[in-house]
């Protein structure tokens, strides 16, 4: 009985030490395997898009097992944003001017403002309310035009002669989708073109504060009010700046394997939370009708995706069919009244890019390590990160990159389905609990057994 009770208290020894153990620091070994990280200059944080290798090797689709450590193994802090490509150049492109006449209105409306009508030189008539009595020096009409998806007029440059005395005004800008009814874009702002000697104050531009999307304004009406001179303007130009509202995306194309004559399984090595699907046939100037189906593991249902057409025709990009994010472990191709083929179709899947910020502390090669079943969440929010009194300029643009070197391996394919500290400790608890019932079990058996063997040796005497 003694060494029973020995093995007990030993069991709850090693529990207790395996415990204390799991709240030991972080190292690299506890990883899949890493990426070498070099950082040059001496920047506080460095920022690095996410390898490819990341998003297929990660035991988390939320990609919560990532780590950065210094040369000395110390887990560093790190931040996860979207990348986003930066906005490319503004556009500038001439706009032609239409020189309007106006003419006062005697009649005022039932609020009591005045009103003022506006002809083109073809006929066409504006009538515009006014709410203050004011002196109109001139005004003009701009055509926008379709202009482009996704892109919004920014700012507008006038040109006019030069005159010796110079001269400002106040102006108004409205916008209009069919020359009726009229929206005010830009009230009282200055213009001039002043001199004093040999120096010359020029305030030729016009800004629009939120940008002005060219889908709905396809009219502009400058209105120049109070000009301390006559003028004319003899141009305009517009500057367009394109947004680019949709993140980058990495490509992480899908394995296939052909089940039927018309269907075919394409797999990730995990699931994916994929914002899109991609589809193109393999073979050239190839039409075919698809249906596509999806499940989230191996031993879940297939579920219904999209019913579509996908091509592979000059100048057609493949056909993409967007996602939620839910995370996706396969899907499945099946092509309506045709057949596959010796080649599968093309899936691959497109997640967000996201891209890694962290802070150099000690010294490098820094190491990005992934690939850890028992990681939990360490991410930090940018602005935490980075506080906005210690470097006003947070903004992923001013970060230098670091760059990354070759892949590592560390802990192994184990790491992978390695559990958290929390269940591998209730998991240790509950085989011990059962080793002392067994061993209960054992001593009661034992126990029964010396006593039967004493009552036999008492009969025997």
């Amino acid at each position: 009985m003694k060494r029973l009770y020995a093995g007990v208290i030993g069991a709850m020894a090693a529990f207790s030490a395996v415990c204390y153990g799991q709240n030991a620091p972080e190292s690299p070994q506890d990883y899949l395997r890493g990426v070498e990280l070099s950082a040059q200059g001496g920047s506080p944080w460095y920022q690095v898009p996410l390898p490819e290798a990341v998003y297929q090797q990660s035991a988390w689709a939320d990609l919560r097992d990532i780590r950065v450590f210094n040369q000395q193994g110390e887990s560093l802090p790190f931040a996860l944003e979207t990348t986003v490509p930066p906005a490319p150049a503004p556009q500038t492109a001439p706009l032609t001017l239409y020189k309007l006449e106006s003419q006062p209105l005697q009649q005022k409306d039932e609020e009591g403002n005045r009103a003022v009508l506006l002809k083109t030189p073809e006929g066409v008539e504006i009538r515009l309310a006014s709410q203050r009595d004011e002196t109109l020096s001139g005004t003009w009409l701009i055509p926008l035009g379709e202009g482009e998806a996704g892109s919004a007029l920014k700012q507008l440059r006038f040109s006019w002669p030069r005159q010796r005395e110079g001269w400002q005004a106040r102006v108004d800008i409205y916008s209009s989708e069919g020359l009726r009814h009229w929206q005010p874009e830009i009230s009282d702002a200055p213009l001039m073109d002043l001199t004093s000697g040999d120096n010359r104050l020029l305030l030729d531009k016009l800004d629009f504060d939120a940008g002005l999307a060219l889908s709905g304004a396809k009219y502009l009406l400058v209105i120049v009010k109070n000009a301390s001179a006559p003028l004319d303007f003899t141009a305009v130009s517009g500057e367009w700046q394109t947004a680019h509202l949709q993140p980058a995306r990495i490509a992480l194309p899908a394995q296939g394997e052909k089940t039927a004559e018309d269907t075919a399984v394409y797999r990730w090595a995990r699931p994916q939370p994929l914002d899109a699907l991609t589809l193109r046939p393999a073979q050239e100037n190839a039409v075919m009708p698809v249906e596509i189906e999806y499940r989230s593991d191996e031993k879940a249902p297939w579920r219904p995706l999209a019913r579509t057409v996908i091509y592979r025709l000059p100048d057609s990009p493949a056909v993409s069919v967007p996602l939620q994010g839910e995370p996706i472990a396969a899907v499945r191709v099946k092509a309506i009244n045709q057949r596959l083929g010796d080649t599968l179709v093309e899936v691959t899947g497109e997640r967000d890019e996201k891209t890694l910020i962290f802070n150099a502390q000690g010294n490098g090669p820094f190491l990005l390590a992934w690939g850890n079943g028992a990681a939990t969440p360490q991410t930090l929010a940018l602005q935490a990160l980075i506080p906005a009194k210690a470097n006003k300029a947070a903004s992923l643009d001013a970060l230098p990159y670091a760059q990354t070197g070759k892949q590592v391996e560390l802990g192994g394919e184990a790491r992978l389905t390695a559990k958290d500290p929390a269940a591998q400790r209730n998991q240790l608890q509950t085989w011990l609990i059962w080793g002392v019932l067994v061993a209960g079990a054992a001593g009661l058996l034992l126990l029964a057994w010396r006593l039967w063997r004493e009552v036999n040796a008492g009969k025997a005497v």
